[in-house]
């Protein structure tokens, strides 16, 4: 996978616009099927999606396709791995725990048909081995990283929940 040169202050634009290709997928889909969606929403700024706000479309069903898009400049520097997955902001909180927060909402709510990260970072050769095809089996992970997953996701059943709803498609530009 190419590892793109980029200007540092030039990243979050690119990002911006790995995100809107992505988007633009969703709307030639759209295009050509009016009856597939009600609407699509690129960066959301409902609340009701949580922190799954990337890309949100609307069935006609009264459920929701969401994706999550992340863009790194360099795919092969920063992978897509659990250290990453679990990284905490300085309010404590990681990706996946954000994620499955915003799942499991939207979930109980009947409102979810799908849901997916895309995005350009190349698994690590950990991560890799938890996939099968684009989902996480929580079986295939270690011991370690299994307990701390689960600890993250507010327990194994969460975590299995979590997993088998969200699938995750990696992609170069």
């Amino acid at each position: 996978m190419t590892e793109f040169s980029i200007k540092n202050a030039a990243i979050t634009r690119t990002g911006f616009d790995y995100q809107d290709l992505i988007g633009i997928e969703t709307l030639v889909e759209y295009f050509r099927d009016p009856d597939k969606y009600e609407w699509i929403q690129l960066e959301s700024e409902d609340g009701e999606f949580g922190a799954l706000d990337d890309v949100v479309a609307a069935l006609p069903d009264g459920t929701f396709e969401l994706t999550q898009v992340k863009f790194t400049p360099r795919p092969d520097t920063y992978p897509l791995g659990w250290e990453w997955l679990l990284e905490k902001t300085p309010k404590g909180t990681s990706r996946l725990y954000k994620w499955a927060t915003s799942l499991k909402r939207l979930s109980l709510s009947g409102k979810v048909k799908s849901a997916c990260l895309r995005t350009n970072r190349r698994p690590d050769s950990e991560f890799a081995k938890s996939l099968a095809g684009a989902l996480v089996d929580m079986g295939a992970l270690d011991d370690s990283t299994r307990a701390t997953v689960e600890k993250e996701l507010g327990g194994a059943a969460e975590a299995e929940s979590f997993f088998r709803a969200l699938s995750s498609s990696t992609q170069s530009r």
